[in-house]
């Protein structure tokens, strides 16, 4: 455990001078702003609001993953890999921390997002009159947890994606999978969502909300929600599996981008 500790800290040491910090804190706030601004002059409701708000934020997160992803490996690139490969006693573990320290900011970002837009919504937004503020702080961190885990497929795929071939493939891959993600919110996503993990953390978002407010039988809620939580963890699972695999037998590529 103390050697993730360190082996996280060293990475979010290597972050520091990079523009990686400054994204985590500065899109958030502006996405932020930008729909409190929007929402300040539409006639959409709370819960409207939020669902809106969240459902961007997860279809944001392919793309942004991409980014973080590329600009952290070409940190590595810098050393040909040397540092990542060879500091480590058990090679997997660089990668582990790595992926891990890119997670926790992800976290920090997704829950300062919706911290901002909770604390804007309560003072700029109005609240229906009859019904009052009707989303608590345990619904944010509902969405939050959604967000969240919806996305930690998305930065190992990425790694993977960068350490394999280069930071533009990965950046088309993050498209792609924005592209896909917002379709998937539609129709078209029904009873497909779970098997395309770019998808989980906005239809996550979706899902979480419709079991607070959709008028739906508690057993059928509950019935779906360990079948899709099942698909979720076994291809987890198997995307871990899978790049943990390659990853053994990683020795590095050109540095050429």
């Amino acid at each position: 455990m103390k050697a993730f500790i360190r082996g996280m800290r060293g990475e979010l040491l290597k972050m520091r001078h990079t523009f990686l910090p400054l994204l985590h804190i500065g899109v958030p706030a502006l996405g932020c702003g930008v729909f409190l601004l929007y929402y300040r002059f539409s006639g959409w409701d709370e819960i409207n609001r939020i669902s809106g708000y969240a459902q961007v934020i997860g279809v944001s997160l392919p793309f942004m993953a991409s980014i973080v992803c590329a600009g952290n490996i070409r940190l590595e690139e810098k050393n040909h890999f040397q540092v990542l490969l060879g500091g480590w006693k058990e090679k997997w573990k660089g990668l582990a921390a790595k992926y891990l320290a890119l997670a926790g900011m992800g976290l920090l970002a997704i829950t300062g997002a919706l911290a901002l837009f909770g604390a804007g919504s309560f003072l700029l937004l109005p609240s229906d009159p009859a019904e009052g503020r009707s989303l608590t702080a345990g619904i944010y961190l509902l969405l939050a947890a959604a967000l969240f885990l919806g996305s930690l497929p998305l930065y190992l795929e990425h790694l993977f994606l960068n350490l394999a071939f280069s930071g533009t493939v990965s950046q088309c891959a993050g498209v792609v999978q924005f592209l896909l993600s917002a379709l998937f919110l539609t129709g078209l996503g029904e009873g497909r969502w779970q098997f395309f993990p770019c998808t989980w953390s906005a239809r996550g978002a979706m899902f979480a909300l419709a079991g607070i407010y959709r008028k739906k039988s508690g057993a059928m809620y509950f019935s779906e929600l360990q079948r899709t939580v099942f698909i979720c963890l076994l291809l987890l699972v198997f995307i871990c599996v899978i790049i943990g695999l390659w990853y053994h037998y990683f020795e590095g590529r050109q540095c050429n981008d």
